[in-house]
Formats: structure tokens, C-alpha cells, sequence
């Protein structure tokens, strides 16, 4: 008994002491685990504090942007209808009847004003005046062949505030003599107003604008405004503003933290570029900075959760083996709580990108940004997209270590799908000028059925390793089917990665799989999350497969896996499919869109990419209020976020679905929630289809297409040869795009002639609801009357007008 005694005990002695010796190590880890992390948090809080401060900042980059929309096309209003022929006649008599008119066609107008080059002038309020604008800034640019924005300025002949937008009158088409007039319109300051007030940033915050000279042209403070007694006083006097005031001036933009009547504020001010007026939003400073707390809660309570981890390793020292168990089950919940933790800290990373990513996309499609800012906006949109990928790869992790992630397969039409891969990493082998060679075997299979993107993942991340750790030489990528099993229509296919660069050594190479594990030189590791391998092998794994690897320091490696992939018949479908070029629009009527989102950039980017195409969107910031909007306005589609105070996606899409007048909507939930289960049960509630965040243009717009059976308008040619052309082509075609009579041609020639292109959008409507041979004579009526170019558009219109006679 004593001797059995004595063997047990000699296993047991060990095992506490290694005991002792994994908990040392799990403790000393710890401590450097939490070092490291109070530094992350650091940085965390400046960058969170960074981006909230850029939120802030858009919000005055969207007043300022629907400001400048606004003036846009004011301006463009008053320089088509000075270009007209009855305008350029300066005859009062022939032209009040006409202006009298589009004041009421436009309604945004107060009133038009013809003025002469002696000052004298007449408008649409009170006729003919024997007043004298001769002084007018706005006048003196004008004359000079200048067309302008003038500052909010006293009317002469009306007393009411005003904003001039003048042009010079020409006596043709080309502008190269003197202006034998000025044409303005004046329009009054309250749609500034009511964009400027709109502004807020939480509470207390309030929005101003001021002009070129310092004075405010909206301000919450009367005292600061301009009345017919008095003018406003210059904020560069002003002992608060005077700083932020002389930056606005000389057209700055920024974000500053400023004492304002003895309290903190931050000043976000933008200058626009239609008028030299300059926009700012006061924001108290608790209100962006009150939201870092969340960051400072989560900081204290993994603080916590350390002191506690060591605390409680130190003090199971007297728990033996069958405590160890208890551990080990503990370990595994921690473990899963960390994935859980991990994800759902994704989620709120992914939410604000799918501002910065949509608003870039936005950015990109926009005809008028030029090449610099361009580059910008693609350097951030280039940042942005990798950030995400980081993120997904901790997301991924979390995902298999929760076992949540899915393979979703689908038919490819599988060469070109591999020449894909080769076309990207080409490009980054020609960035390093070394050699990249791809090999496929004759023997591949023509369609196979997989996940897409999974494998995809796999591949650039194996020969993305490859090509970066290789400096001379080459890297080569090797498919092969090795096997085809005829009864079940699966081939086995072999993928080859195999690289000339520095190898890893023996001791490395089962370190490689491992997560947040990094091997080779110091300077190569700085370059990824060091999950990329982890991920890689786990997913391969997921498919049926693994990793294989060999490698010799200083000469190179080699990785390998073989998959059971099925054959596809019906990949013919998919490979068919391609972009037609940019849409710009869509046939048949408008369709209204209400988007449901507590996040104002994420409804923000559905609204600026979808407007602009023509739909109509409606915006709500919660379920009960979308649910109020929705049984108001019946809107053709609804895109919901999930997660929403007061009443969330789900809720609202079950009322949705119970309202018998809006019961067949169709619903887009659109969420930042990566995980299936999500996406199933918000389909399962009763939604169409799911848009994962950050958006993308691409597959909002190919749900869009087949949830409300849209046939989209691409992109016309924009020089005058392509669109002649056309013209010629559809001559030709005379089943295809068919003219009306010539007196209604004529009719459009008028329109053409005084400019009245929202008359031609109207007609072109009334045609095609008249006759549907006349549909595409009419969307490309449409097409050019949005171009606002009255050249094109004659040119267009008379050669339809001679084949009708």
C-alpha cells in the first residue's frame, strides 16, 4: 500500500508543479497583456476621439454641401434663363410676361431683375424702377463679365433681405465681348436660414454662417444679425470668434476647441465655394467627447477583469487536479465570451465605416471631383477597405471559434475565377519586380460549386504571404485536378504555392497556424494582424481540407491543400453577368425609398447615392417613427437597420407586414451584424433581402433592380461627336426609338429655346404615358435634358424635326 502510495505521488508532485509553472506563465502574460493594452487604449481613445470629431466636422460638410446644391442650381437657373432669346432682347415689355412666368414655375425665386449697363433696372415685384443698383457689388462683377453670389444685402425697391445671383447678359451664345446687360435673380435668405438652424451636434450646439467681411449671415443671436438701421458687427471684433472668425474669412477649414462664455467648445467651420460665405457649428464639448465613455467603461471593466485573472491564478495554487478541469471548462466559456466580445466590438468598428466608405464611394461616382481630391478620396477609400479587412480577419476568428461561420457556395465558371487571383497578385508581384507564374492544369474542371469568396480568402492570403516574403526570384501558383469522380461529379484539385523567398525554420513552421503569431524578420511582421495563417488553415479545414508546408530557411516554401470540389452545370449564368457602365437613373416613374436608421451617416450614404439616380428618399430615425412615415407615404421599398431605439428592425417589420395597406412592401434589412443567424431571422420576420455594412453601391443597386424590377439608365457618352453618333445609330433603328409629331417637336424646340427643361421632363412624360412606341424617344429626351446643355438638346431635337417633314 505504501509503495503504491509512493508512485501515485511522484505524478501528482509534478503535476502541481506545473501547475505552478502554467499559471506563473499565464499570470507574467497577463500583466504584459494588460500593459499592452492600457497602450491600445490610448491610442483606441485618440483615434475614437479623431473620428468623432470628423463626425462633427461632416455634419457641417453636409449643410455646407446642401447649401452649395441649392445655390448651384439657382446659378444655373439664372445663367440658362439670361442666355434666352427674350431676355437678351432687354426689352421689359417682351420680357416681364416671361419672367413673371418662370418666377412662378421655379418658386425658390423672389424675384427676376433686368439691369442695364447705366444701373437703371426693372424686375418682377415692381416694374420698372427709377432707383439705381449702379453701387451694387454684386452689379459691378456681373458688368464685368462675372457671374456671382452676392452677400444678404437690403432690396432698394422691396426693403426685404435679399441674395443676388447675377450673370451677364451677352447678345449671343458666345461670350466674347462686352455684357450688353446684367439678369438676376434675387432669392431670400430663408432657405440659408433653414439649413443653417437645421445644424446640431447634440445639445446646445447651434450653427452660423458669416460673409466675406466678417458678419454673420445666420445667427441664433439677433443681436449679431443686420436690420434695415443697423449693419451686423464683424465677429473679428468679437472677443470669442475673433479667431475662428479670421480663419472663416480667409476661407480655412478645420475643428477647434475653444473657451466660449466660459465654457469648452469645440468650432467646426467649413467655407463654401458657390459664395464667399463661410459655415460654422458650436458644439459643447461633453457632447462629443461624453461619448468616449463607453471606450473608458470597457477600458475599467477589462482593468478589472485582469486584477481579478491574477488575483484568482494566485489563489488556486491549492486546488488540485480535479479543480484543473473545472478551470479548464471556465477557460473555454472565457474564451467564447472573448469571441463574442471581439464581434461585437466589429460591429460597432463597421458602423461608422460604412459612413467613410460610402461617402467615398459618393465622392468617386461625382462627375465634378477633381483629379486631386479624387486621388484623396480613393487614398481613404483604399485605408478604409483595409481597415475593414483587419477587422473581419479578428471577425472571422471570433466567428470560428464560436463556430457561427458558414460556407455559402455557389456556381463559378471556375478559369475565370482563378485568373482572378492571378490578375491580382501579378500586379503586387510587379510592385516588387519579381517573377509571378501561374500554371493551371488542362485538366480543371469548367464550372465548379463553391464559396466564392472563402476561397478567394484563402488563396490571396497564401500567395499574398508568398509575395511577401519573397525580394528576388519568383513565386509560382499551381492548379491541378489530381482526381474526377465520375459517380459523384467531384474532382479533387491540388493548389500550389511555392516561393523562392526566406523560408522559415524548422523550429517556426508549427508556429505559423497559430493565431496573433508572427515568425521571420521583425520588419515583415509590423505588415498584418498575424491571423491571416490562423484564418487560412481554419477555413480550408471548414471545406474538407488542410495546410500543408515545407520550407527550407534562406531558400523558400512551399504550401499545398487539396479540396473535394463539386461540378457545376449552370455556372453559365453567373459568368454572363457584367456591368453595363455607370447608372445615372432609372426608366418608368419615381419610386420612393424610406430608410429607417438611428445613425445619421448611415442614412446619410443610402440618401446621396440614391437621389441622385431619382428615387425619392425618405428618412426616419427610428421603427416608430419609419412605421408612422410608412403608413403616410406607402413607399415603394423600405431599408431598415436592425438594432434602433424605441423600436428596433425587427418590430418594425413585423408591424409592417401586419398593416394591410403597406403588408406587401418590399423590405432591405441593412445591419452591421455579420453573423447568419442575424440575416436569417431578419428574413424570417419578413424581410426580402439583407445589406451587410458597410454598403456597397454594387449590391444595393442589384437588389434594388430586382426587388422593384427596375430597368436602369446607364451612362451616356459625353462629347458632342459620341452623342451625334447615337443619334445616327438610332436613325437606323426606327423600331427602336420613334418620334413624336413634328408639332410636338416643335413644342420642344420652344421649351429648348427658353431653356425650360423641367417643361421638357414633362412633356417627355406626357409622350410616353400618351403612346409606349414613344418610351424611348422619351427616356432619351430625358437623358439630355439632364445634362442641361441647350446645344445638345437643339441639335438633337432639329434632326428628328427635318425627318418629320
Amino acid at each position: 500500500m505504501q509503495r503504491w502510495r509512493r508512485f501515485d505521488s511522484i505524478p501528482l508532485k509534478y503535476a502541481v508543479n506545473s501547475n505552478l509553472i502554467i499559471r506563473f506563465i499565464l499570470g507574467s502574460t497577463t500583466i504584459l497583456v494588460s500593459i499592452c493594452a492600457y497602450y491600445t487604449y490610448i491610442a483606441a481613445r485618440n483615434i475614437a476621439l479623431t473620428d468623432l470629431k470628423q463626425s462633427a466636422f461632416q455634419t457641417v460638410q453636409r449643410g455646407v454641401d446642401e447649401i452649395e446644391e441649392w445655390l448651384h442650381v439657382r446659378k444655373v437657373e439664372v445663367q440658362t434663363i439670361a442666355n434666352t432669346s427674350t431676355v437678351r432682347s432687354l426689352d421689359w415689355s417682351v420680357a416681364e410676361p416671361y419672367l413673371q412666368a418662370e418666377v412662378q414655375r421655379i418658386h425658390e425665386f423672389f424675384f427676376f431683375q433686368i439691369v442695364s449697363p447705366d444701373g437703371s433696372f426693372a424686375n418682377t415685384k415692381v416694374g420698372r424702377s427709377t432707383k439705381n443698383i449702379k453701387d451694387r457689388d454684386f452689379f459691378q462683377k456681373a458688368i464685368a463679365g462675372q457671374t456671382n453670389i452676392s452677400d444678404p444685402f437690403i432690396s432698394r425697391s422691396t426693403g426685404i433681405p435679399l441674395i443676388a445671383i447675377a450673370t451677364p447678359i451677352y447678345t449671343s451664345f458666345q461670350a466674347n465681348h462686352s455684357p450688353i446687360g446684367v439678369f438676376h435673380g434675387n432669392v431670400k435668405v430663408d432657405r440659408i436660414n433653414n439649413i443653417v438652424n437645421s445644424l446640431r451636434y447634440g445639445q446646445n450646439s447651434y450653427a452660423f454662417a458669416i460673409n466675406s467681411q466678417g458678419q454673420a449671415i445666420v445667427h441664433p443671436d439677433a443681436a449679431l444679425m443686420s436690420t434695415v438701421e443697423k449693419p451686423a458687427p464683424s465677429l473679428l471684433q468679437n472677443p470669442n470668434l475673433s479667431a475662428i472668425a479670421k480663419q472663416m474669412v480667409n476661407k480655412q477649414q478645420g475643428i477647434e476647441l475653444l473657451e466660449i462664455d466660459g465654457t469648452q467648445k469645440y468650432v467646426a467651420y467649413l467655407p463654401l465655394h458657390e459664395a464667399n460665405w463661410s459655415l460654422a457649428l458650436v458644439i459643447p464639448r461633453e457632447n462629443i467627447e461624453s461619448r468616449l465613455r463607453l471606450l473608458d467603461v470597457i477600458a475599467l471593466i477589462v482593468a478589472g477583469l485582469t486584477i481579478t485573472m491574477i488575483t484568482v491564478l494566485w489563489r488556486v495554487q491549492a486546488f488540485e487536479q480535479a479543480q484543473l478541469k473545472k478551470s479548464q471548462a471556465a477557460a473555454e466559456t472565457a474564451n467564447l465570451a472573448k469571441s463574442e466580445f471581439l464581434a461585437n466590438m466589429s460591429h460597432e468598428l463597421r458602423t461608422p465605416l460604412n459612413g467613410i466608405l460610402g461617402c467615398a464611394q459618393i465622392l468617386l461616382r461625382s462627375k465634378g471631383l477633381p483629379e486631386k481630391e479624387q486621388h484623396h478620396v480613393n487614398i481613404i477609400e483604399q485605408c478604409g477597405s483595409h481597415l475593414l479587412t483587419l477587422i473581419n480577419d479578428i471577425l472571422d476568428l471570433s466567428k470560428i471559434e464560436a463556430r457561427k461561420l458558414e460556407l455559402h457556395p455557389d456556381d463559378v465558371y471556375f478559369p475565370s475565377f482563378l485568373q482572378g487571383i492571378a490578375e491580382i497578385c501579378q500586379i503586387r508581384a510587379e510592385q516588387k519586380n519579381i517573377l509571378f507564374v501561374y500554371e493551371p492544369a488542362i485538366n480543371l474542371p469548367t464550372g465548379v460549386h463553391i464559396d466564392v469568396k472563402r476561397l478567394r480568402q484563402v488563396l490571396l492570403n497564401l500567395v499574398g504571404n508568398a509575395l511577401k516574403f519573397t525580394d528576388a526570384g519568383q513565386v509560382s501558383f499551381k492548379v491541378e485536378a489530381i482526381a474526377h469522380h465520375q459517380q459523384t461529379k467531384n474532382y479533387c484539385v491540388r493548389f500550389w504555392i511555392q516561393d523562392t523567398g526566406i523560408g522559415i525554420a524548422p523550429a517556426e513552421l508549427n508556429k505559423i497556424f497559430l493565431p496573433f503569431e508572427q515568425v521571420g524578420e521583425k520588419k515583415r511582421q509590423t505588415e498584418g494582424t498575424g491571423l491571416g495563417l490562423a484564418i487560412t488553415r481554419q477555413l480550408v479545414q471548414m471545406m474538407g481540407g488542410d495546410i500543408q508546408v515545407k520550407s527550407q530557411l534562406g531558400e523558400g516554401s512551399t504550401f499545398w491543400f487539396e479540396l473535394e470540389i463539386p461540378e457545376a452545370d449552370e455556372w453559365v449564368q453567373s459568368a454572363t453577368t457584367a456591368s453595363a457602365g455607370q447608372i445615372i437613373g432609372f426608366e418608368n416613374s419615381p419610386r420612393t425609398i424610406l430608410m429607417v436608421d438611428d445613425r445619421w451617416e448611415n442614412r446619410t450614404v443610402i440618401t446621396n447615392l440614391l437621389q441622385p439616380l431619382g428615387f425619392n428618399v425618405v428618412e426616419a430615425t427610428n421603427g416608430k417613427e419609419g412605421l408612422a412615415k410608412a403608413i403616410a407615404l406607402k413607399p415603394d421599398l423600405v431599408i431598415t437597420d436592425l438594432l434602433m431605439p424605441e423600436m428596433d428592425g425587427f418590430e418594425l417589420i413585423q408591424h409592417l407586414r401586419q398593416t394591410p395597406e403597406i403588408q406587401d412592401v418590399k423590405i432591405i434589412v441593412s445591419s452591421a451584424s455579420v453573423f447568419e443567424t442575424d440575416q436569417h431571422r431578419s428574413l424570417e420576420a419578413g424581410g426580402n433581402d439583407f445589406l451587410s455594412k458597410p454598403v456597397q453601391v454594387d449590391e444595393l443597386l442589384n437588389q434594388l433592380e430586382h426587388l422593384l424590377s427596375l430597368t436602369w439608365i446607364y451612362q451616356l457618352p459625353q462629347t458632342q461627336a459620341a452623342i451625334t453618333n447615337n443619334l445616327a445609330t438610332a436613325n437606323h433603328q426606327t423600331d427602336v426609338l420613334i418620334p413624336p409629331s413634328a408639332e410636338v417637336l416643335q413644342e420642344l424646340i420652344i421649351l429648348a429655346n427658353k431653356g425650360n427643361f423641367n417643361g421638357i421632363l414633362k412633356l417627355a412624360d406626357q409622350l410616353e404615358t400618351s403612346d409606349k412606341k414613344f418610351a424611348n424617344f422619351a427616356n432619351q429626351l430625358r437623358q439630355l435634358a439632364r445634362q442641361f446643355d441647350e446645344d445638345i438638346l437643339m441639335s438633337f431635337l432639329h434632326q428628328y424635326e427635318v425627318e418629320s417633314k
